[in-house]
């Protein structure tokens, strides 16, 4: 479920900062909006309810209001981490609340048609409300969201070249397009517009970042998932997330990102100077930064010093973070005996990288790391691999 927050969270910063023609924004409401985003961002909560609560007497904010209030809301959830039950009447609290404004806007969107801004508007509503569908298996209801918001975004730029934001959820689109089985392809295709491809994708993401308004932080954020991810571009990543970093020191997960990025391009010392960070900020217990990460932090130093060759350093952090382990934080547990293997390996000790891969496979929720392990269980981890670029 965690895989649309990114997308949830950011969906709403799309807004243009000038005038929205027959739609109405307002500067004023313009900058709640921004304002509110960049609490969320940082994981403000309350100042975000409080930013987006002032576009209730605002133009526009009978539909702008309820929308970023509900993303708020999922949202915290998700990064909470509540019981799958109360997120689930979360999600579906949010569809409810959907569905009257997407009538009024598309009532008013039939009287201005070639309005970019409403279309840009609707376009982001539909296409958050599409990925709430797919988590709630509403597939029918998803893919009828995904190719009204393609449709919206689509006109939005052929009215209006200049609207760049719009080409942050249309090179998603295209990326995640791009990733779709080539077996499956065939069949997506009868239910879905075509993508304009990975390179496309990235490009067009690329250019949101470089010269959107209130998009260039989605945009970041998108780019440095995908080319930290997928991509395996580390280099490519790094200046992303050094800029997300510094503009939101509260939320953990982009110093976290921005401390793995340091240390995946040999920069050891900034590296361990962002993950000292990390650590004084669980001393200080701040906000968003619970004792509960502390195995995440050990994990964290076990790969900055297997990174940097230091073997007998990282096997010692990944011990001391399997120690410390907690239920909220299986993966990394998972991820300390994964990577204990790889170190192994690296030491040519057979025996005890396959005995930490099994371990490994034990955990529930393990996710990637065990896909990982099995990767090595079959074949020993020789080091890092060049990846190709594109």
């Amino acid at each position: 479920m965690r895989r649309i927050v990114l997308g949830l969270s950011l969906f709403m910063v799309l807004y243009p900062a000038k005038g929205w023609g027959a739609f109405g924004l307002t500067p004023e409401t313009t900058r709640q909006i921004l304002t509110g985003t960049d609490h969320m961002a940082n994981l403000d909560y309350v100042e975000a309810r409080n930013a987006f609560s002032h576009l209730k007497g605002l133009p526009g904010g009978d539909l702008l209001y309820p929308f970023l209030d509900g993303v708020v809301e999922m949202d915290e959830a998700f990064q909470e981490e509540r019981e799958e039950e109360e997120v689930e009447e979360i999600l579906d609290q949010f569809l409810d609340r959907m569905e009257p404004v997407l009538v009024q806007g598309e009532s008013l969107l039939a009287k201005t048609p070639d309005s970019p801004d409403l279309l840009l508007t609707l376009g982001i509503i539909r296409g958050v409300k599409a990925a709430v569908d797919r988590v709630r298996k509403n597939y029918f209801a998803a893919y009828h969201g995904i190719r009204e918001s393609h449709h919206h975004l689509t006109r939005a730029l052929e009215v209006a070249p200049h609207r760049i934001d719009a080409l942050w959820m249309l090179g998603l689109y295209d990326y995640a397009i791009s990733r779709v089985p080539g077996l499956l392809k065939p069949l997506v295709s009868l239910v879905l517009p075509s993508g304009g491809g990975r390179d496309r994708g990235l490009e067009r993401l690329k250019r949101v970042a470089r010269e959107g308004t209130v998009a260039k932080v989605p945009a970041m954020v998108a780019l440095v998932r995908i080319l930290s991810g997928w991509e395996k571009r580390f280099e490519d990543a790094l200046p992303y997330a050094e800029v997300l970093a510094n503009r939101y020191p509260g939320n953990p997960e982009f110093l976290f990102l921005l401390s793995f990025l340091y240390s995946e391009t040999q920069h050891t010392p900034q590296a361990l100077a962002v993950a000292e960070a990390i650590r004084r900020a669980i001393k200080q217990e701040r906000p968003h930064f619970p004792p509960e990460l502390t195995p995440r932090y050990l994990q964290l130093r076990g790969k900055i010093a297997m990174n940097a060759g230091a073997y007998e350093q990282a096997l010692s952090f990944f011990r001391q973070a399997i120690e410390t382990q907690n239920a909220k934080y299986a993966w990394i547990t998972a991820w300390a005996h994964t990577r204990t293997g790889m170190v192994y390996d690296l030491l040519e000790d057979r025996e005890k990288a396959v005995e930490a891969y099994h371990r490994a496979l034990e955990i529930e929720a393990g996710g990637l790391a065990q896909e990982t392990a099995e990767r090595y269980l079959s074949e020993p981890y020789r080091g890092k691999v060049k990846e190709p670029r594109g």
